[in-house]
C-alpha cells in the first residue's frame, strides 16, 4: 500500500537549486530524481508517512508548522544512506522547534514505518544506487556547488490515493 506523507517544501529558488543537483546527475547519465515526473516529486524533506493520516494529525500539523514556516535549514553535507541499494541525498540541520514538532507528529501517528526508527532530516536526490554509482555520483556533485541553506515554505499533504498533493502549512 502507498504511503501517505507530510513533507516540507522549499521556496522556488531553492526548489530549483536542488533540481540543479538532480540534472548535474542526469547529465552524468545517473540515476537521480528528476526522472521521476510525477506530482509528488518536488523537492521536499519528508516529515512523517503512513498507510493514513486521522484528522487529529492534520491538525496538529497544520498547527505546530503555521507557526514555524517558513524556516531556513543549513545544508550539512551529502549523505548515503540505507544498506543497499543505497540513496543518496543532502543532509539538513533543523532548528530545534522543527524537530519537536516532527517529534510530536511521530507520537501522534501510530501506525507509521517511521515508528521504530530516527527522523534524518534529508533531500533525496537519488535512489537505488550500487557502490560504483555513490562513488561517481559524490565525484559529479563535489564538482558543482551545493547550496548551503534551503528555505521551508511550506507543509504538504501527499495523498497517494487521489494522486494529489495539498497544501496543509502555512
Amino acid at each position: 500500500m502507498p504511503l501517505h506523507s507530510l513533507d516540507l517544501v522549499f521556496s522556488p529558488a531553492h526548489d530549483a537549486a536542488i533540481r540543479e543537483r538532480w540534472d548535474a546527475l542526469e547529465r552524468a547519465g545517473l540515476p537521480n530524481l528528476a526522472r521521476h515526473r510525477g506530482s509528488s516529486n518536488a523537492p521536499h524533506v519528508t516529515v512523517l508517512s503512513a498507510p493514513r493520516f486521522e484528522e487529529s494529525v492534520l491538525q496538529r500539523a497544520r498547527e505546530l508548522f503555521g507557526t514555524l514556516l517558513p524556516c531556513t535549514l543549513p545544508v550539512t553535507g551529502l549523505v548515503v544512506l540505507g544498506r543497499g541499494p543505497w540513496v543518496l541525498a543532502e543532509a539538513l540541520a533543523v532548528p530545534a522547534a522543527v524537530l519537536t514538532a516532527v517529534e510530536d507528529l511521530r507520537a501522534l501517528q501510530t501506525d507509521g514505518p517511521e515508528e521504530s526508527r530516527p527522523w534524518v532530516p534529508h533531500v533525496t536526490l537519488a535512489k537505488r544506487m550500487d557502490g560504483p554509482t555513490v562513488a561517481r555520483a559524490l565525484e559529479v556533485l563535489g564538482a558543482s556547488p551545493a547550496p548551503e541553506i534551503l528555505e521551508v515554505t511550506a507543509l504538504r499533504r501527499w495523498n497517494p490515493e487521489l494522486r494529489e498533493t495539498t497544501v496543509e502549512a502555512p
